[in-house]
């Protein structure tokens, strides 16, 4: 796994955690449709990280076995 693919991981984490924050207030700020909208960024974000997570997972398996 490259250092590039590590800080891929790291900025999705990143994201995701700022994403739910920003989720948190604007649902305690009452801005219903920003909420919704964050919403589903923080899911896309999560679908990225799984995936990006796949693939290093698949990576370190190739390695091992190698």
């Amino acid at each position: 796994m490259g250092e590039s693919h590590i800080n891929q991981i790291e900025n999705a984490r990143f994201i995701q955690q700022m994403l739910g924050e920003l989720r948190a207030m604007a649902k305690t700020s009452r801005l219903e449709m920003l909420a919704y909208l964050i919403e589903i960024a923080y899911i896309e974000s999560s679908d990225q990280l799984q995936k990006e997570l796949g693939n290093a997972s698949r990576v370190n398996k190739r390695n091992i076995s190698a």
